[in-house]
């Protein structure tokens, strides 16, 4: 999109230590990885930047946030969190230092006076398979955590022997499999081949996927905003089981293409998968591109910096679903 483009992990480390003592500790990592942030800083003071977007911001400081306000004050900041505020540990502290705020959960944003805007998917291409052809009724592949792999277990048991799905639940390394298994009973009857610690590669993904009916979703149970499976089921043309009932409000519900079903007792009507799909919009698909997403944050973020005239001129119409591109020089 015409910009050159910095990028950082906003956690010190993706260790799977760092990651737990960020959630059990958070304050003591914070002022232990702050130096990393700080070093980083100190490289790029006679870099020009006109914009920062920071996502999620969970390894960020209040000190290493109001650092960046002061090391560039005529940057835009920006905060887009991809989670409820409730699962961000320490994020209230950083708000400050930003411009705006951008979240994917509608009741947050609704409460705090947030920008409502989802997040994004690849540009897949619609994958049609007739019933005849298609390997499995539903297939489930992401990281297991929470409920998910109960929810899951019980579908199963629902849908009975006759049902031909495919799940594969991928976990960041053995101990977490072996922490999981500690807390949830129905990893140890899961089906051989159904769990693994190492993740399932993007065309391998789109394969399974490409050979499915429908694709589940099974959301954390504090979330409320919908993931970017959600949104990648849409784009390639496939039907989606979920159990995040906010997807009710969505623009991208229809009946044809999906269905909400019980976190407790799920259950897929029988005519579900067999009825006619209606697919998304031209319009609708271009909105929920990454090009879209950025350009509608980059965007917010000038006109709470600058003023409303500036993201009235450079964007319009997103929350109908329109694509609109936002070019700028560095």
């Amino acid at each position: 999109m015409g910009y050159a483009v910095t990028w950082w992990d906003d956690r010190a480390s993706s260790a799977t230590w760092y990651k737990l003592a960020l959630r059990l500790l958070p304050s003591i990592t914070l002022r232990c990885s702050e130096g990393w942030f700080l070093n980083r800083l100190r490289q790029l003071d006679s870099t020009p930047v006109s914009h920062i977007l920071v996502i999620k911001g969970e390894g960020l400081s209040q000190r290493i946030a109001v650092k960046l306000r002061a090391t560039f004050p005529s940057a835009s900041m920006g905060l887009y969190l991809w989670d409820g505020l409730e699962n961000v540990k320490g994020v209230s502290k950083i708000l400050e230092a930003f411009d705006s705020v951008a979240t994917f959960d509608p009741l947050d944003a609704k409460t705090f006076g947030w920008t409502y805007r989802p997040l994004f998917g690849r540009n897949l291409s619609e994958m049609h398979e007739t019933a005849a052809l298609a390997s499995f009724d539903w297939c489930f592949i992401g990281t297991i955590h929470s409920d998910r792999h109960r929810v899951i277990h019980k579908l199963r048991q629902r849908c009975g022997p006759m049902s031909r799905n495919f799940v594969f639940g991928y976990f960041q390394s053995p101990i977490m499999l072996f922490m999981r298994r500690l807390l949830d009973w129905t990893l140890w009857v899961a089906p051989k081949g159904t769990l693994s610690t190492q993740s399932m590669s993007p065309a391998d993904v789109s394969r399974v996927v490409g050979i499915s009916r429908a694709v589940l979703d099974v959301e954390h149970p504090l979330q409320r905003g919908y993931t970017m499976r959600t949104i990648e089921t849409m784009l390639a043309g496939k039907k989606l089981i979920t159990t995040n009932t906010y997807i009710l409000d969505s623009n991208l519900y229809d009946p044809s293409r999906i269905c909400v079903i019980n976190r407790s007792n799920p259950e897929i009507p029988p005519d579900f998968l067999d009825n006619f799909y209606l697919p998304v919009p031209e319009s609708l698909r271009n909105y929920y591109l990454c090009e879209g997403w950025v350009s509608e944050l980059l965007s917010i973020q000038d006109g709470a910096k600058y003023g409303p005239d500036t993201a009235s001129s450079t964007f319009t119409g997103a929350h109908r679903g329109d694509c609109v591109t936002y070019e700028k020089s560095i």
